[in-house]
């Protein structure tokens, strides 16, 4: 028996529910020295999904980890290029595998990807066994259990997950793994002659064996070797200063580890008292939002160890506020992310406010583009590369293509800003930019904070607006956050760092930063545009 463990957005061996099944399974087997156990990692770029360096770079660090890991252990892992089931229908075959192990994704679109996966696997006479261990609750019961549909508003949530069983305690990771039997090279060899001789057998005309040999090569990198491929390989450029965040299932673990530490900080509490403001690494927040979602560190992992620190503390804060609350609010999305295959469209969704948001639908020549149609790009184009003369919307997008993050409140800064707040357009697009450029993008969360910041769903109070002056001098009077990510404004004095207009002239000679040319003039009136809009 061959036995492949498929990792996705579970790169780690802690708590790991699909490795620890296939373990299981092979340990019951009478004959288990002889059962191969084959990890196996498809690392892909679609066209179709918005990808920067920083996020990338960070996946290729939690694979490498992954595969230290294993290696720690007598394992290897088997790291594969290109679209994933067009790999699996290779190497299935190819290898004889039995039995196909992995752990489920709740999105609709990796839903239907699995099925794909899972009727391949059928069709070659493959068993497979599928986990979950991605959220706390299996998402199907939840909805089934609330009529069909995602419950509504997160209290509504919490009442329907105190339905379904508590989430169980996180497993070990394995001290020892079953060697490999086959290296590297002989699984690429078994892989190129298994498809020569059915290109022979089939008599297929159809493919060229010269294609076929190059589609293998594709798919087991230059070295014909499986070996963990550059970011480099995918058409990215290195950046030239890494995030502070990086990726595995070490750091992910020392990280949660170290927040842990001070457990006071922890009961306590309150995501809005939190800064946006702190410049990473921020003790506000424990940053762990990219290894939950590619799966460094488990969902069980933090809740637990988390539920421990809260039962020997009085009066810890509760959700929604909580620590608690966030991995809640977690949930809460991948819930209605699962339950909406459409969750993060505005005409084809049935919970979407519809609303006749500017740059929507952007005109496919130019010539038939409207005056504001071309007013709304620039300001659009203004607002994701941090030129819109407010500094602290600025600094934020600024800190978001640089380090491929941002504090919670301030993403509700620049999302506010964009739609209902400024500039009236669409949230789609800033949904786009954020899928592009935050390194801990979750389609569901993406989707749910876009929709609620935009008053799309969930929230109504669309004229409760973040000011891009006022909400930034709350934590931040004097304006270093700012100066950090646009040196440009370093010397503007706290009075006029949040509003460089209005600085003497005089003072932005003295500065070196002439507003309207080192650092542009505001690109709308703050005032005058939230008046505009809320009368639409």
């Amino acid at each position: 028996m061959k036995v492949l463990v498929w990792f996705r957005r579970d790169l780690r061996l802690h708590d790991n529910l699909a490795l620890s099944a296939a373990l299981q399974f092979i340990n019951q087997q009478d004959n288990s020295d002889k059962v191969e156990l084959i990890p196996l990692y498809i690392v892909h770029r679609p066209q179709i999904m918005r990808c920067a360096a920083h996020r990338f770079q960070f996946v290729l660090e939690s694979v490498a980890d992954l595969a230290n890991a294993l290696e720690a252990r007598g394992s290897q892992l088997v790291v594969a290029k290109g679209d994933g089931l067009r790999v699996l229908r290779r190497l299935l075959p190819a290898w004889g595998i039995t039995h196909l192990y992995f752990d489920a994704v709740c999105e609709p679109y990796a839903v239907e990807r699995d099925n794909r996966a899972l009727a391949l696997a059928k069709s070659l006479g493959v068993q497979t066994h599928v986990t979950r261990g991605y959220e706390l609750y299996n998402m199907d019961a939840v909805v089934a259990g609330n009529g069909g549909r995602a419950p509504k508003t997160y209290q509504m949530f919490l009442r329907a997950v105190a339905k379904q069983p508590k989430p169980a305690e996180p497993l070990p990771a394995p001290e020892t793994l079953p060697a490999p039997m086959r290296t590297q090279s002989q699984l690429y060899q078994q892989v190129l002659s298994y498809w020569k001789s059915r290109l022979k057998l089939d008599k297929v005309v159809e493919e060229d064996p010269k294609e076929k040999t190059r589609q293998m090569e594709e798919i087991a990198g230059p070295e014909k070797n499986f070996a963990l491929p550059e970011l480099t390989d995918f058409g990215y450029e290195v950046p030239e200063k890494h995030s502070f965040i990086y990726g595995g299932e070490k750091k992910a673990l020392g990280v949660l580890q170290d927040y842990f530490r001070d457990e006071e900080k922890v009961a306590k509490f309150e995501k809005p008292k939190t800064s946006p403001a702190q410049t990473p690494p921020s003790p506000a927040t424990t940053v762990l939002s990219p290894h939950l979602f590619f799966g460094c560190l488990s969902p069980r992992t933090f809740y637990h160890q988390l539920r421990a620190i809260l039962q020997r503390h009085k009066n810890p804060s509760t959700p929604p506020v909580s620590l608690e609350g966030q991995l809640l609010w977690r949930e809460f999305y991948h819930c209605h992310g699962h339950a909406n295959p459409y969750f993060d469209k505005m005409e084809e969704s049935p919970t979407c406010l519809q609303v006749d948001w500017r740059w929507h639908t952007i005109p496919d020549e130019e010539e038939d583009m409207t005056d504001d149609d071309k007013l709304a790009r620039s300001q659009f184009e203004a607002w994701k590369e941090g030129r819109t003369g407010f500094p602290w919307i600025d600094a934020i997008m600024i800190q978001l293509k640089e380090e491929g993050w941002m504090h919670h409140l301030a993403r509700h800064s620049v999302a506010c800003f964009l739609t209902r707040g400024d500039l009236y357009i669409s949230w789609v697009r800033g949904l786009e930019v954020f899928q592009e450029r935050l390194i801990d993008h979750d389609w569901s969360l993406n989707a749910g904070n876009w929709l609620w910041l935009s008053s799309s769903y969930f929230f109504t109070a669309y004229f409760r607006v973040y000011s891009p002056i006022a909400f930034g001098k709350k934590w931040d009077p004097e304006g270093n956050f700012i100066k950090k990510y646009i040196p440009a404004l370093k010397k503007f004095p706290a009075k006029y760092i949040y509003e460089p207009w209005k600085a003497p002239m005089a003072l932005q000679h003295a500065a070196g930063c002439r507003i309207g040319k080192d650092y542009p003039s505001p690109i709308v009136d703050h005032k005058q545009g939230v008046r505009i809009w809320h009368c639409q």
